[in-house]
């Protein structure tokens, strides 16, 4: 069986870009991704940027962040200026309710 869950649609913000991306519902997308699985209840703030990146529910990149293959579990925090960068056949991975 799988989970009934009825959310709020995504919020994209004026300023925000998204190219090739799979949003979940119940996101708030005010930055730029490209090429990023975003689950449910993650929000990308103002001025973040994300390539390639899989950020999984309840996920917060806050303002000018900038992460490239990079996956994040649930509940992960990335701070104000933050900038991480894995390869793609290596990414980051980041623990389950962690702060950056």
């Amino acid at each position: 069986r799988t989970k009934i869950r009825e959310e709020v649609s995504t919020y994209y913000g004026e300023h925000s870009s998204s190219l090739n991306c799979l949003v979940a519902d119940n996101c708030i997308i005010e930055g730029e991704i490209e090429n990023c699985i975003v689950f449910s209840g993650a929000r990308i703030s103002a001025g973040a940027k994300l390539k390639d990146c899989i950020i999984m529910e309840g996920g917060r990149i806050l303002s000018e962040a900038s992460l490239k293959h990079v996956v994040t579990d649930r509940n992960v925090v990335v701070r104000n200026g933050r900038t991480m960068m894995g390869d793609e056949n290596y990414p980051i991975t980041i623990a389950k309710n962690s702060t950056i």
